[in-house]
């Protein structure tokens, strides 16, 4: 029973942490109650965005084998999205980069390629579904007009921004087909399954969020938007090398024992 509680513990604080440092992306955040609204935008948005990306398929795998699972913190992502808003502000990038994806999942009792293609499409598919709904419910609240200083309007403004960057950010690089990504499962299981989902993503990521007329980059000045490519790339190319290293690297040599007399 401690452990539990310990480890709901760990959980909740990681996601508090990530939702502070999320938070800085806001250039004019402050301490203040309107600042208060931004972080709990931000920490609404990031449990609706692992709720919705793992728990689907938790679900799959506690109906197929029987296993609930359990979540563990990954310490490196919460560093990622430390780097991000660190990078998004030194080169003034708005909206900035933001890394919602912090907590993993454990099992113990390994499933067939089937049932981890079925539950890592069930996780991009809710999480497309949830950040479509949000970016309606965000044009909504924007065209009611609220006064600037309304703290609730503040605080779902910012939660619903999250989600549909957090979200589509997710699906669109987490379905990219290769060993080390969740789309290789989807891939892997069926492919029809994996096109569908990627394309919608991608188009949902390119229409919403980097369109040159629709997206939310396309007010950014044209360094803004290179700097902001460039950052981009720079990560994709370093998570490929990260991957490449652990994979081709020469095995080393096993030092034999000492026979015991």
């Amino acid at each position: 029973m401690e452990e539990r509680t310990l480890t709901t513990a760990r959980l909740l604080l990681a996601v508090a942490l990530v939702a502070l440092i999320s938070a800085f992306l806001n250039p004019d955040l402050s301490f203040s109650l309107e600042g208060l609204a931004v972080y709990l935008g931000f920490l609404l948005a990031i449990g609706i965005v692992l709720v919705s990306f793992e728990l689907p398929g938790l679900l799959v795998h506690r109906r197929v084998v029987g296993e609930t699972g359990r979540l563990r913190v990954l310490p490196w992502a919460i560093v990622i999205a430390a780097v991000f808003v660190l990078v998004s502000r030194v080169v003034q990038l708005q909206p900035g980069y933001l890394y919602g994806v912090v907590l993993g999942v454990i099992f113990l009792q390994a499933a067939s390629q089937r049932d981890e293609g079925r539950e890592a499409a069930a996780g991009a598919a809710w999480t497309l579904v949830v950040a479509f709904v949000a970016w309606l419910g965000l044009g909504w609240i924007r065209g009611l007009g609220l006064p600037e200083d309304d703290l609730v309007g503040i605080g779902l403004e910012t939660a619903l921004a999250a989600v549909v960057v957090a979200g589509m950010e997710a699906v669109a690089f987490g379905l990219m087909p290769f060993r080390f990504m969740p789309g290789w499962v989807v891939y892997r299981w069926r492919r029809s399954v994996w096109a569908l989902l990627f394309g919608l993503s991608v188009f949902a990521f390119i229409h919403i969020l980097i369109g040159p007329n629709t997206g939310y980059l396309s007010d950014l000045s044209v360094p803004a938007l290179t700097a902001a490519l460039g950052v981009f790339a720079l990560f994709g190319a370093f998570s490929v090398m990260f991957w490449a290293y652990f994979r081709f690297r020469p095995a080393r040599p096993q030092t034999e024992k000492p026979a015991q007399s």
